[in-house]
């Protein structure tokens, strides 16, 4: 039985690096964000504070807050912004604040949220949390 020929799906051939204004350094021998095509693929942003290089504070509040200002940093750099995140990988220390990672979302994605996989993980450094995920960039929305 034949199968029928599927269409030429468009391939992406190049990839771009993120850097910008605001952007963390990274730690390690990784990419902070790497554009493709139409999406922007983003590594876990902890809640470290870019211009010092410091935990952002001791509670999940402010981790929080610095995980998404660093998001959104790195997706601004990127063409993109947090409304295009498709999804989002979450990494907790501590299931015991899995309640208020929820109403950050609500807040930050407050419609149509991305679709998000979360993971109780010892992280290193006293960090509560990190978030990486993947977006559209370009004209969308």
């Amino acid at each position: 039985m034949a199968h029928p020929q599927r269409p030429l799906v468009p391939v992406m051939t190049s990839k771009q690096v993120v850097a910008g204004p605001g952007v963390p350094r990274q730690i390690g021998p990784y990419s902070q964000a790497v554009r493709a095509g139409s999406l922007v693929f983003v590594s876990g942003q902890p809640g470290v504070d870019p211009e010092t290089g410091e935990v952002a504070g001791p509670t999940f509040a402010e981790q929080a807050g610095q995980v998404f200002r660093n998001l959104e940093a790195v997706l601004g750099a990127a063409g993109s912004r947090l409304d295009l995140v498709v999804t989002t990988t979450v990494l907790v220390a501590d299931q015991a604040d899995f309640e208020e990672l929820n109403r950050l979302f609500a807040a930050f994605f407050p419609v149509e949220p991305p679709a998000r996989m979360t993971m109780q993980v010892p992280l290193p450094r006293g960090l509560l949390l990190s978030i990486g995920c993947t977006a559209l960039v370009g004209e969308h929305g």
